[in-house]
């Protein structure tokens, strides 16, 4: 099983996260304080602060070590101005020395990173437009692909149509996201030193990435547990209106435990249009999660469309695998994906992101019955051409 997550190519630590961590993202505020929406170097900063040094890659075990990251591919998302070969020709050598030095875990690409993104605006002067980089995880290999986020003017409306910035701030009930932050940053430890897989740790919430197995860990569980029953209510609105980005989003995390999709579902839904990026990461990796393995709750499929262009890759690699995941048992959803999701499937079988264009591809054969090949777009295509001649259904892009 490919394992994936999205970082800043200023560091390629490497750290798988949930049973799901194949179409996962970075999902974790690893910042006690301050993370931005754009900043997925905030592990790196964190590991810093921790040891002041650079971070070791981090996989559990010696011959992972050994492994080196390779680059698997260059795209952009988002505009026809640009593409790989375009990219590269207006960037020139500083891009090929970005990549060398993202892949050799140099601190100083962070800052060439920036120049990067400055020539490009200098050029397109686009809303929107950030480095994503994914790695790929199999035996004895490594894929790193880089892609460039873009949103253009005319596309502001329909990509980020996020909710407004919240300004208020609330007390940390009974020292809820506190604990929660003192227990990512545990596991995050148990994982840099090789102490603990995410992937097998059983759950005792509707989502939890690290378990509670570890003796470390174990206090956590009726802490979250009860705390979250006592003081759902606080949680609910500090999630909706606190200014906090870790506040919200650890809440995002909170929630789950407990136990009750219909409670926690509807207010998740809601913040998968937060303006901040890990808040609604963290509301769609919750969603996913409740959807894989708890399909006794219903999650509705309309919201969750517009999250497959939203403008970050973390954004539309968990949007697509909650589409997909819904699509295997229902009618009435694989009839609204037919109706208002295939354009933007469709660009995702276009990406050169693995998981975006595997999973987009098998959700495509499940709505529409056909076994074209994952390289065929135009075959796609042209299938709902007549799709949308016959019935009417928005024009693919």
């Amino acid at each position: 099983m490919k394992t994936m997550v999205s970082v800043s190519l200023s560091v390629f630590y490497f750290l798988s996260l949930s049973a799901w961590a194949a179409s996962d993202t970075v999902p974790l505020n690893k910042k006690p304080s301050k993370v931005k929406a754009s900043d997925f170097s905030a592990i790196t900063e964190r590991l810093k602060a921790k040891s002041g040094k650079e971070p070791e890659p981090i996989l559990g075990s010696e011959e992972a070590k050994l492994q080196k990251p390779q680059l698997g591919s260059v795209g952009v998302y988002g505009t026809k101005k640009l593409n790989e070969v375009i990219l590269k020709e207006l960037l020139g050598k500083d891009f090929e020395i970005w990549i060398q030095k993202g892949l050799a875990n140099d601190p100083n690409s962070i800052e060439l990173e920036k120049k990067l993104v400055d020539k490009i605006q200098k050029k397109f002067n686009f809303p929107l437009a950030e480095f994503s980089v994914v790695q790929f995880f199999e035996p004895e290999n490594i894929s790193v692909h880089v892609v460039l986020d873009v949103v253009e003017k005319a596309d502001l409306e329909d990509r980020i149509n996020f909710l407004a910035e919240p300004n208020g701030q609330f007390p940390d009930p009974d020292s809820l996201i506190h604990s929660w932050l003192d227990y990512e940053n545990k596991a995050l430890d148990l994982i840099e030193t090789g102490q603990l897989s995410p992937e097998v740790q059983k759950c005792q919430a509707l989502h939890c990435p690290f378990g509670h197995e570890h003796p470390s860990l174990q206090k956590y569980a009726a802490i979250f547990s009860e705390g979250v029953k006592k003081n759902y209510e606080r949680l609910l609105e500090i999630l909706a209106k606190d200014k906090r980005p870790e506040y919200r989003s650890a809440s995002a995390y909170l929630l789950p435990y407990l136990m009750d999709g219909k409670k926690i579902i509807p207010p998740l839904i809601e913040k998968i249009r937060d303006p901040d990026a890990i808040v609604r990461n963290n509301s769609l990796r919750v969603l996913g999660e409740i959807a894989e393995f708890h399909p006794e709750f219903v999650i509705p499929i309309k919201p969750i469309i517009p999250a497959l262009n939203y403008p970050k890759a973390s954004d539309r690699s968990k949007a697509v695998f909650i589409v997909y995941l819904l699509s295997l048992n229902s009618s009435s959803a694989r009839e609204e994906i037919l109706k208002n999701a295939v354009p933007n499937l469709l660009l995702l079988l276009e990406t050169k992101i693995p998981d975006q264009k595997e999973v987009a591809h098998n959700t495509l054969k499940k709505i529409s019955g056909k076994e074209f090949p994952i390289t065929d777009s135009t075959s796609w295509k042209n299938w709902y051409a007549k799709l949308k001649k016959d019935k009417g259904l928005p024009v693919a892009k």
